[in-house]
């Protein structure tokens, strides 16, 4: 054999398995509820372990084995270090809040309403809930009716959206004329120290590949495993600061022998 050949030892099985890209993670309140997307990470890992241990007899060798300690631990640098979010991820330890700022009014916000696409109008809630008072009109129709004529909602990142229904007063490239009232925030704020216990919570990884096809992770009953740790950079470094973050996950005695720790759905391996 010529030095430095080779041969390929095998191929590949299954494509499908072969997982690529990183995750999104999101933390919900323990026994399942809103999860809440923690946003931009770097290096985001999730490791289970165990202690072996070994039944052992005098004269017969190792009767037994088995694990005891079972866990998960999931780590990761998290840049975007929102107050809100602190307090859900060291909810028990920590508590955020807001400080309102005065109720404002706006007055014929123009909103173009292309075919049934949501638009976001330009100022929102402190809270994230939807603004108030929403009166729609058009120069050409006049008042129009929701849910008659247009949805509301709210989107992921808190901003109240409006959309045209099909066969409504408003025409597709209608320009919609929206009041409405909205309370934005002075501050937000984000307390700890003297609490002693840790909330549990639920932690949810998720893959997409090109299909939008998932690969999920979820963790039933995770605790912070670490506290606030922020390593300011120079002036000069363009890198945005991280905030290390990571979670440890505990058996769930409420559920069933065997699913107690975590679970991973597979969508992208269907054929």
């Amino acid at each position: 054999m010529a030095l430095g050949s080779y041969k390929q030892q095998t191929a590949v099985q299954d494509a499908e398995t072969i997982r690529i890209g990183s995750v999104k993670l999101e933390i919900g309140p323990y026994g399942g509820g809103t999860y809440t997307d923690v946003g931009a990470l770097r290096g985001a890992t999730f490791k289970e372990s165990w202690t072996d241990v070994e039944v052992k007899s005098d004269n017969a060798g190792i009767l037994d084995e088995g694990i005891t300690d079972h866990m998960v631990e999931i780590n990761g640098e998290w840049f975007e270090i929102n107050v809100a979010n602190l307090g859900i991820a060291f909810a028990g330890i920590g508590t955020a809040a807001t400080v309102a700022a005065a109720a404002a009014s706006i007055t014929d916000e123009e909103a173009v309403l292309n075919d049934t696409d949501q638009v976001e109008l330009l100022h929102k809630m402190g809270s994230g809930a939807e603004v108030v008072n929403i009166v729609v009109t058009t120069s050409v129709a006049g008042a129009a009716v929701r849910n008659t004529d247009y949805v509301i909602s709210v989107n992921g990142a808190g901003y109240t959206t409006i959309a045209r229904i099909d066969g409504g007063v408003l025409l597709d490239g209608a320009t919609a004329l929206v009041d409405y009232d909205y309370t934005p925030l002075t501050s937000r704020t984000y307390t700890a120290g003297g609490k002693t216990s840790k909330s549990a919570l639920m932690i949810r990884m998720t893959n997409y590949d090109v299909d939008d096809k998932e690969w999920v992770m979820l963790i039933h009953k995770a605790y912070i495993g670490d506290g606030i740790n922020l390593a300011f950079p120079a002036d000069d470094d363009r890198n945005p600061m991280p905030c290390p973050i990571k979670f440890s996950g505990k058996l769930d005695a409420t559920r069933a022998s065997g699913d107690q720790l975590f679970n991973i759905t597979d969508s992208q391996d269907t054929t």
